[in-house]
């Protein structure tokens, strides 16, 4: 398949999607896969295309590189913009600088009224994901590697390319003279997704290739919604809603080792009450349970869990500005995430 292909696969979904209608944006860092994204999508497209570049201002070279994606849509006639982050805060640089992507990125594209965010992930990122993941020791949420499409910050997003491998897009890019940049994080060894990218070869030789550790993603991805249905299903029948908290059973919380379902929904649960939109570690999760369980209360992603007889209440914590107001009408076991 082509990134032609690729791509117009995804648009061709889309335009079924009365939700998904009005401009594409894209992406684009200036690396090889965002800029074959760009030019596929430019040569394909039917509908109007935007891109969006993001500054972390980590590296001097940033700036010409956005520069450098800005000639580049000139030359297609698509409307570029940068836009910067100042980088400040504390934590996992990496991450932070991928959190605060998304929330830039997601805002502009609703203020251009763009539905849809194409990212230009390939197989060898998909590939790296869920060996780095493997390391962690995750579960089967975690080695379902990264989704070909979700929904975050209001709009869509969508990975055309998470079919297609690294090499691939960067031959089609030289038949087409279509420069790129470079990114020296890539090689970095002080960056987890860097080291693994340098062991992908030297895993290959044991079997662990690039196609084996995405088939693994496959097979985890169609698990997981199996086991979010599972989960939904039980949340339907056991769980009690109170205003804004939830009352789960607590015999559930006594089960959260014999298997999955009491983990989703305690997660879900969380993350209904809290608003936090990441899912809590596995593991503080089982300390949650096993303290509550035990009769005591706790808190956890904005939550306060506390034992009520048979139950367990989960309630916003008093101090919590992210706890969500529902609609009238709008139900947990309906709406919520349990994947």
């Amino acid at each position: 398949m082509t990134p032609e292909e690729a791509v117009g696969e995804v648009l061709a979904a889309l335009d079924a999607d009365p939700r998904r209608r009005g401009p594409v944006a894209i992406a684009v860092s200036g690396g090889g896969d965002s800029m074959a994204l760009l030019h596929a999508t430019a040569a394909v497209a039917r509908r109007a295309v935007l891109a969006v570049t993001v500054d972390h201002g980590l590296r001097p070279e940033a700036a010409e590189e956005a520069r450098l994606v800005g000639r580049a849509c000139e030359a297609l006639g698509v409307p570029h913009e940068t836009l910067r982050w100042d980088g400040g805060g504390r934590g996992n640089l990496q991450e932070r600088a991928r959190e605060a992507r998304r929330r830039l990125i997601g805002a502009w594209a609703r203020g251009h009224g763009a539905a849809t965010v194409f990212l230009g992930h390939t197989a060898d990122d998909q590939a790296e994901t869920v060996l780095l993941r493997l390391a962690r020791g995750s579960g089967v949420d975690g080695l379902a590697g990264m989704p070909a499409s979700f929904v975050a910050e209001g709009v869509g997003w969508d990975r055309p390319l998470l079919g297609l491998g690294r090499e691939v897009l960067r031959v089609w890019l030289r038949a087409r003279r279509i420069g790129w940049v470079e990114d020296p994080s890539n090689e970095d060894p002080r960056f987890d997704r860097a080291r693994a990218r340098a062991m992908m070869d030297r895993l290959g030789e044991l079997g662990l290739t690039r196609e084996r550790l995405v088939r693994t993603a496959g097979h985890m991805a169609r698990a997981r919604v199996s086991l979010a249905s599972e989960a939904r299903e039980a949340a339907g029948r056991l769980l009690q809603e109170d205003g804004r908290d939830l009352l789960i059973p607590r015999h559930l919380l006594l089960a959260f080792d014999q298997g999955d379902t009491s983990g989703r929904i305690l997660a879900a649960a969380l993350r209904w009450v809290g608003g936090d939109r990441c899912r809590p570690r596995w593991e503080s999760l089982r300390r949650l349970a096993a303290v509550v369980a035990a009769g005591r209360a706790a808190t956890l992603a904005g939550c306060r869990v506390a034992p009520e007889g048979g139950w367990a209440r989960v309630s916003p914590e008093a101090r919590n500005p992210s706890a969500p107001v529902r609609a009238p009408g709008e139900r947990f076991a309906e709406s919520a995430d349990f994947g």
